[in-house]
């Protein structure tokens, strides 16, 4: 049960992803490797993303393939995960392996191009297979918030904070989270912290890219 959560946790805040570069990276052969604690801020895990190919089409259109790695509960996992670059807007598609990730509404995959405080992102519904198990999630509540600039390991960027809040149910449990992302220009994200019940259960660090 432990692990199908951390799993849905990591996925969900990997999803929640050039005349202006798209809030995702588009370099062929990077690397971003993110360090993911517990609400303690105990290392529970990495996720690493390698960037396969880019098929550049003009200044504002990619297509991208990338493998996701997660290492969490003593369990490697791996997916390959392709986005569409489309006016600088990103969408995410995932599901070639061990992870199928759907939604009612394709927009819930999609990282705008162009974002700002206050900016209302879409509602609706997604699935989750985690090997077997099914989550499904209703997103609640998708908005801008804030606009940060943050240090990590991996450097220091200017970000926007999008928070996103979600229900379902988890082998018949019912939980309701809430989950902060902070995205950089070609970068994607650089941070992430879900709280469920007010109380800060994960946070997800960019700590490395090369």
């Amino acid at each position: 049960m432990k692990k199908i959560m951390l799993l849905f946790l990591l996925i969900a805040g990997f999803i929640q992803v050039h005349a202006q570069a798209p809030y995702c990276c588009v370099t062929k052969g990077a690397v971003l490797t993110y360090t993911d604690y517990d609400g303690k801020g105990k290392e529970t895990g990495t996720t690493e993303e390698v960037i396969k190919e880019v098929k550049i089409i003009n200044s504002l259109d990619y297509d991208v393939s990338m493998n996701v790695t997660v290492n969490a509960a003593g369990t490697e996992t791996k997916v390959e995960t392709s986005m569409q670059v489309r006016d600088g807007s990103a969408m995410v598609s995932m599901g070639q392996g061990e992870i199928d990730i759907t939604a009612t509404d394709p927009e819930l995959m999609r990282i705008p191009n162009k974002l700002a405080v206050g900016y209302q992102l879409p509602l609706g519904e997604m699935y989750v297979n985690l090997g077997g198990f099914r989550v499904k999630s209703t997103i609640t509540e998708n908005e801008v918030v804030d606009r940060e600039e943050i240090t990590t390991p991996a450097g220091t960027f200017k970000c926007y904070v999008v928070k996103q809040t979600s229900s379902g149910r988890v082998m018949g449990i019912k939980s309701e989270t809430t989950l902060k992302t902070w995205y950089a220009r070609g970068v994607g994200k650089v941070k992430s912290e879900t709280y469920s019940k007010g109380q800060l259960i994960s946070t997800s660090v960019l700590t490395s890219m090369k």
